[in-house]
């Protein structure tokens, strides 16, 4: 039985491949531009050292939630780093007793409840988006449900396009730097004509209308990851359309 359901499958899949002609159809379309995203905190507190110190006493551990005001370590000098919001202790790079130098860095917090995504895109995609334009977003282990989000802010760093995407619910556990795939919406039409992508060629669409084979230039619109939507009013959908 196994065997069988193979060769058929595998007659299918030969045939889908062997496919020349389609036709146009109507149907939805969405236009989307799509990254990966990584997930970022509203307020980070990097503790440095000012001076050339050690650390005394650390009164917090790696992955510990804290409260604003909550010490966080004491330095030689007898000062004492207090933590300036409620947060999570992301980590400590430095032992107790350890000689610094100023600007090295000692411990890290994050606000969990402050969350957003940024997304690199390439110039060619971050100038077809816009304040406002809808974000499906799926974390790896989140995978069964799409999130929604919104773009909030578009801006360039260190020769980056960036893009930043605020949910407005978060799965539980999401911590910065965490990745997800992320899907912009750049638009939707309804009741369109619709060919594969790789029906146009060179800007053209060659089909067979009454026995004869045409040639004309295609109009697109919108564009998916399988579809095209034709605008060009001459194609009907009788129209026998020839894939490359």
């Amino acid at each position: 039985m196994k065997i069988i359901l193979k060769l058929i499958f595998l007659i299918v899949f030969l045939s889908a491949c062997q496919k020349k002609t389609v036709f146009p159809v109507k149907g939805d379309i969405v236009e989307a531009v799509y990254g990966l995203g990584t997930v970022e905190s509203e307020l980070k507190f990097v503790a440095k050292s000012a001076i050339t110190n050690y650390v005394r006493e650390f009164f917090v551990t790696e992955g510990e939630d804290v409260k604003k005001g909550q010490k966080l370590y004491s330095t030689d000098q007898g000062a004492i780093i207090y933590s300036p919001f409620a947060g999570r202790v992301s980590e400590i790079l430095v032992s107790t007793n350890e000689n610094l130098f100023p600007q090295t860095k000692i411990l890290t917090v994050f606000n969990l409840q402050k969350l957003y995504i940024t997304v690199s895109l390439e110039q060619q995609a971050i100038m077809r988006i816009r304040l406002n334009l809808v974000a499906e977003v799926s974390f790896e282990f989140f995978r069964n449900k799409k999130l929604q989000g919104t773009i909030t802010s578009i801006y360039p760093t260190e020769n980056q396009f960036m893009a930043k995407v605020e949910l407005s619910k978060w799965p539980e556990g999401v911590l910065p730097g965490m990745t997800a795939d992320v899907a912009i919406e750049i638009g939707k039409k309804k009741d369109v004509t619709l060919i594969p992508t790789r029906a146009v060629v060179n800007g053209h669409i060659i089909f067979k209308r009454d026995g004869k084979k045409n040639k004309l230039p295609a109009e697109v619109g919108l564009i998916d990851l399988e579809n095209v939507e034709i605008i060009t009013p001459e194609l009907k959908l009788s129209d026998e359309i020839i894939l490359p």
